[in-house]
C-alpha cells in the first residue's frame, strides 16, 4: 500500500520516453485447484505453450530489455515443469514477482524459491480465519496453505505480500488480514475493485462492496486504507496539475507493459481481452514495435475517453481500459465502476479535511452508476447461481 514513487514509477517513465517495455507479465496456464468465486478467468487446460516455447519467450523478452517479470496462473505451480521455468526467469536475470496461492509451496520448494532471490510473493488470503477464505476459495483447507506457504517463504527471508481483493463478504475483515500479515512478517495490500471475467461474464460483480460498505472501506483506519489515501492525497497535491493532465494516460497498459497468455498471445494487460500479436507466429520485438493494437492503446489519454475528459474527479480516479471495455462496451467511454469508487475515495479524504471541503462534484456518468457497482448486471447473472465445474482444471499436466 506505498504511494511513494519508486523504481518502477522511475523506470515506466523512461520506458514511456524510450518506448522500451519494462514489465511483462506471463500467465503460463489457465488451470487452478480453486474455484475462487470473484476470479476473472476462464480456467481450461487449452493449448498451452510448451516448456521450450516458454523458454524461447523468456529469452526474447530478455533481449528487448524486459526488468521485471510476473510469473502466475491460473496456478502458477499446475504446470509440472514450474520450477524450470523459475529457474530459467532467473538465469536470464529478470526481477521476478511470482502470483501463486502458495498450495503447491512445501518446504523443498520454498528452498527453490528462496534460492532464485524474486522480489516479491503475492498470495491472496481473502479472511484472517479458515472459514470466511474458503467461502470464497470454496476448497477446503485452502487457508492454512496460503497461511502456510507464507511463513515458510518469510522463514526464509522471500519478501511475501498478502493480497485481499476486497468484496462485500471480506471487507470487514481487512483489518484482521492486516494485523495477521504484520505478525508474521508480510507486506500487506488490496485490491479495491472486483471485474468481470475475461470472456465478458458478469458473474464477479455481484460480489463488490455495497454503497455502505464502499464508504466504510476508504474511512477504514485499522486497515491502512485511509491512511494510504492520505499518503496518497499528499502526493497528488506536490505533483499539482499533472495529477489529472488530459495529456497523462490512465493506464500503464501497453505502455510500458504487457502481458501473455498461456496460448502465447500478447496483450495489453491480463484484463484486457485485446489481442495484439501471437508470440507462436511472431517475435516479441515484432509484437512490441509493430502492433496496431498495442499502438491504438497507447494513444489513450484522458482527453481522448468520452466523459472522463470533462471529469472534474481524474485525479481520483482509477480508471480500466478493460473495465470500460468489457463492462460499458468502450475502451474510449467512463467505466463506471472507477466512477463510483472515484467518488467514495474523494468523499473520505474531504471528510477528513485532506482536501477543500469544496471539492463537491460529481462524474458527468453519475445518473448512471448504480450505488452497489451493479451496473449492467441482471437476475441471470447472480453469482450465487454458478454451476460450471472446472474438472480439467483439477490436473496437474506437464
Amino acid at each position: 500500500m506505498k504511494s511513494h514513487r519508486g523504481a518502477a514509477d522511475i523506470l515506466a517513465e523512461l520506458a514511456r520516453r524510450n518506448g522500451q517495455p519494462v514489465t511483462v507479465t506471463f500467465q503460463v496456464t489457465d488451470r487452478c485447484n480453486y474455484e475462487c468465486a470473484h476470479c476473472y478467468q476462464e480456467h481450461a487446460d487449452n493449448n498451452e505453450l510448451s516448456t521450450a516455447e516458454i523458454e524461447r519467450i523468456l529469452g526474447e523478452i530478455a533481449d528487448a530489455g524486459v526488468l521485471f517479470l510476473n510469473l502466475m496462473g491460473g496456478e502458477f505451480f499446475m504446470r509440472r515443469d514450474a520450477d524450470d521455468i523459475l529457474r530459467t526467469a532467473h538465469e536470464l536475470g529478470f526481477a521476478i514477482k511470482l502470483m501463486t496461492t502458495g498450495h503447491h509451496i512445501g518446504d523443498r520448494r520454498a528452498d527453490l524459491i528462496a534460492s532464485l532471490r524474486p522480489i516479491q510473493v503475492d498470495m491472496s488470503l481473502y479472511a484472517a480465519t479458515p472459514h470466511l477464505h474458503e467461502r470464497v476459495t470454496r476448497q477446503e483447507g485452502s487457508w492454512q496453505r496460503t497461511y502456510s506457504a507464507a511463513r515458510r517463504l518469510i522463514a526464509r527471508r522471500v519478501p511475501v505480500f498478502l493480497k485481499a481483493p476486497v468484496m462485500e463478504v471480506n471487507a470487514g475483515d481487512l483489518a484482521n488480514v492486516a494485523e495477521l500479515a504484520r505478525q508474521i512478517g508480510a507486506e500487506f495490500t488490496f485490491d479495491a475493485t472486483i471485474t468481470s471475467m475475461e470472456n465478458g461474464r458478469q458473474e464477479p460483480v455481484a460480489l463488490r462492496m455495497s454503497a455502505a460498505t464502499l464508504r466504510a472501506f476508504y474511512r477504514d483506519e485499522r486497515s491502512g486504507v485511509a491512511d494510504f489515501l492520505a499518503e496518497t492525497s499528499g502526493r497528488l497535491g506536490e505533483l499539482g496539475d499533472a495529477a489529472d493532465s488530459l495529456d497523462a494516460t490512465p493506464c500503464r497498459a501497453g505502455q510500458q507493459a504487457v502481458s501473455i497468455n498461456p496460448r502465447g498471445q500478447v496483450k495489453p494487460c491480463n484484463g484486457l481481452p485485446i489481442t495484439c500479436g501471437d508470440l507462436r507466429q511472431q517475435s516479441f520485438e515484432d509484437i512490441w514495435r509493430g502492433s496496431s493494437g498495442l499502438g491504438e492503446i497507447r494513444q489513450l489519454r484522458w482527453a481522448t475517453i468520452a466523459e472522463c475528459n470533462v471529469c472534474e474527479l481524474r485525479r481520483y480516479c482509477h480508471r480500466c481500459h478493460g473495465m470500460a471495455l468489457l463492462e460499458q462496451g468502450e475502451m474510449r467511454g467512463p467505466s463506471l465502476e472507477a466512477c463510483r469508487h472515484a467518488v467514495a475515495e474523494r468523499d473520505a479524504l474531504r471528510d477528513r479535511g485532506l482536501i477543500p471541503a469544496t471539492e463537491t462534484a460529481l462524474p458527468p456518468t453519475w445518473q448512471r452508476v448504480h450505488p452497489d457497482g451493479l451496473h449492467h448486471l441482471s437476475d441471470s447473472d447472480d453469482c450465487q447461481t454458478r454451476t460450471i465445474r472446472r474438472s480439467l482444471a483439477l490436473r496437474v499436466l506437464g
